[in-house]
């Protein structure tokens, strides 16, 4: 499955993953403007658990405010980004392509 992890090291990252199985990645400088390195797991959740680190990710950066907007709130990446601890929401590319779609056309229409 792929999809996008948010607020690692301030940057929305492609990511491939299978919940519950363990990864690394790592994104270059040359990628990324920075060297990024991501290791954990990808796990299904509730909305309300997806929910507060939805939050909590947008009180530490309030750039990323409009995730918002996610509507399918299913998964929460739990690791570490460069050595530090943390809990960040991921979306999969699917449920990001839905919710493009759906705004482009509630645009449109």
């Amino acid at each position: 499955m792929k999809g996008f992890i948010y607020n690692a090291e301030g940057l929305s990252l492609p990511i491939e993953f299978a919940p519950g199985v363990p990864f690394k990645f790592k994104c270059s400088e040359e990628e990324c403007g920075k060297t990024v390195v991501i290791e954990g797991i990808v796990v299904e959740v509730g909305e309300e658990e997806f929910t507060k680190v939805l939050e909590r990710t947008i009180r530490k950066n309030p750039d990323f405010r409009k995730i918002r907007e996610i509507t399918s709130r299913r998964y929460v990446f739990r690791g570490k980004v460069n050595g530090k601890e943390v809990e960040l929401p991921v979306e999969s590319f699917e449920d990001f392509a839905k919710r493009f779609l759906e705004d482009v056309l509630i645009l449109k229409g």
